[in-house]
């Protein structure tokens, strides 16, 4: 039998989805989800491969491995396989390091202007990465480690209604910080303590990032 049932459910989890949810980017029943992972059916090849596609993952490590955390953020043993023959495959990415973290508000509207740093993710999205520290604001749930670096996706609007509970960052020329997502009656807060929320919508979106993933440094 294939691993694709436990590799939904561990992917799912890693990117705090729901069944529902999940179903959703597929075109699927939350029944489907749910027959996938308690491995009383499974998918047809072709939601197998729209699956690996989305999560960059390839087919047959979603199939027939035991696929772990990191390998879901992308993140696992890429610099010891990579090649300087695939070293285009890495993306670009605006880096907020430790130097520029007292200069952010004013990289808001130019995040061209900051420090590059290329990593593997394969994706055409826009991300941004951050070099963490403890002079960063951040929800008392966000752990890391210093010189951890976290990675933040810019929000696609067709996938709002999967922020809830899920990390974020947001920043301004006023305000700078990683908080926690939560969606009530259909509107979205962020969440850095109980005083202070940043309220969003659709005019401000450029604001407002979703945590994709945690690079940690060995140390």
């Amino acid at each position: 039998m294939s691993q694709i049932g436990h590799n939904i459910k561990k992917l799912r989890k890693v990117k705090g989805l729901s069944q529902q949810a999940f179903a959703e980017l597929f075109e699927l029943s939350r029944g489907n989800i749910s027959s996938y992972e308690e491995q009383r059916a499974e998918p047809k090849i072709d939601v197998v491969t729209k699956i690996a596609n989305y999560f960059s993952i390839p087919l047959s490590h979603l199939l027939n491995n035991n696929i772990s955390v990191n390998e879901i953020l992308n993140f696992e043993n890429h610099f010891e396989t990579k090649t300087s023959e695939t070293v285009s495959d890495l993306k670009t990415i605006p880096f907020i390091d430790r130097n520029h973290l007292s200069q952010i508000n004013s990289f808001n509207e130019n995040l061209d202007a900051l420090p590059k740093i290329q990593f593997p993710i394969y994706s055409p999205k826009d991300f941004i990465a951050l070099e963490l520290d403890e002079s960063v604001n951040h929800h008392s749930d966000f752990l890391f480690r210093e010189t951890d670096i976290a990675f933040f996706k810019k929000l696609e609007v067709d996938l709002l209604h999967t922020l809830d509970q899920q990390y974020g960052l947001f920043f301004t020329e006023e305000s700078f910080f990683i908080g926690k997502f939560r969606i009530e009656d259909k509107q979205i807060f962020l969440l850095l303590n109980d005083w202070h929320e940043e309220k969003f919508d659709i005019n401000t979106i450029d604001n407002f990032w979703k945590f994709y993933g945690k690079f940690e440094k060995a140390i």
